[in-house]
């Protein structure tokens, strides 16, 4: 198969956001951040098929309900029942975090710049911004 792009898929359960940390040994925060699943989209496949796709690999989960937020960022809302049923594997680690928490994860530079423009969705009372001069996330409040 050809892979033509890539996308992520933001996943959130009860106002938190699950996000996924793999590594080969002993956690790194230098080199394995967090971040959101992604996926390479095949000829001829949806992104949405092939965020699902990813998502089923890496959480073991399937999801339905994939809505596009932009070029190349995705959401879908899990159940009770996907949560129930995620598996982790070996070396990964499969977290959810409220939005006040991931301003202070190590998070892949994909992720930072998703969460910047899809700020509002993940948390209706309070935005994340990403500050490229400090590396760092901030929270401030939505006017």
């Amino acid at each position: 198969m050809n892979s033509i792009a890539s996308g992520l898929i933001l996943l959130t359960y009860k106002g938190k956001v699950l996000l996924m940390h793999k590594q080969k040994s002993v956690i790194d925060e230098e080199n394995h951040p967090w971040c959101l699943i992604g996926g390479i989209r095949e000829r001829k496949e949806s992104f949405e098929k092939a965020l699902s796709r990813r998502v089923q690999k890496e959480a073991g989960i399937k999801i339905d309900n994939v809505q596009v937020l932009s070029e190349f960022c995705y959401h879908a809302e899990l159940t009770d029942d996907n949560v129930n049923k995620i598996q982790r594997k070996e070396f990964q680690l499969l977290d959810f975090f409220a939005p006040r928490e991931i301003g202070k994860l190590f998070l892949s530079s994909s992720t930072q710049a998703f969460i910047a423009k899809h700020a509002s969705l993940i948390s209706p009372i309070a935005s994340l911004t990403y500050s490229s001069q400090f590396g760092i996330m901030d929270k401030v409040k939505a006017d």
